[in-house]
């Protein structure tokens, strides 16, 4: 199967993905995979965020990152990872100003969203 993220989307879970890799051995399996790839992007980024950053804001909402192929599990681990950043969007959200709140309403509805595609994906590989 083949899964889809916003620029901005991979970014949240990746981060998650590094904070967390040692803390189950889907992770670990994740981080292995895709670690080398999210250290490429993650350089790409930066240098272009500190050299244009309307391009870098461009690039976080209107590119994509794919991944094929892709099993169930990873799927399913992914989307777990995007859930929990979603949560932790949600808790942020609470003490947030109204425009800072907004942006996270907007990210934490994009990972849930994502979070649901993924685990039909992964149901559909299974089932």
């Amino acid at each position: 199967m083949r899964i889809v993220f916003d620029t901005w989307q991979y970014v949240r879970v990746m981060v998650r993905l590094e904070e967390t890799r040692d803390r189950d051995a889907a992770r670990r399996v994740l981080w292995a995979t895709w670690s080398a790839d999210w250290r490429r992007m993650d350089e790409e980024l930066e240098t272009l965020r500190t050299a244009d950053f309307g391009r870098f804001a461009e690039a976080m909402m209107d590119e994509e990152v794919a991944f094929d192929p892709v099993d169930a599990a990873t799927a399913r681990t992914v989307a777990r990872l995007a859930r929990e950043v979603a949560g932790a969007l949600a808790t942020a959200r609470k003490g947030a100003d109204p425009s800072t709140g907004q942006d996270l309403a907007f990210e934490q509805a994009g990972l849930t969203e994502l979070a649901g595609r993924l685990e039909e994906l992964a149901r559909r590989r299974v089932g």
